[in-house]
């Protein structure tokens, strides 16, 4: 079992995979047409249209 203020094992594993996954997802950038890798995705709920998703660094505000 874990001592205080330390992880368990269990928490540990995914943090290091979950660090180490980055993967090309099925969404596509609205501003760009490219495909867009997980570590990367933005996605914007937009009123009256669902969601879209971004690059984060293509995604501006206004």
């Amino acid at each position: 079992m874990a001592k205080k203020g330390e992880l368990s094992k269990t928490a540990r594993a995914s943090l290091a995979q979950r660090d180490d996954v980055n993967f090309a997802t099925n969404r596509i950038c609205e501003k760009c047409g490219e495909p867009i890798m997980l570590k990367e995705l933005l996605p914007v709920k937009v009123m009256g249209q669902g969601m879209t998703y971004y690059h984060k660094n293509h995604f501006t505000i206004g």
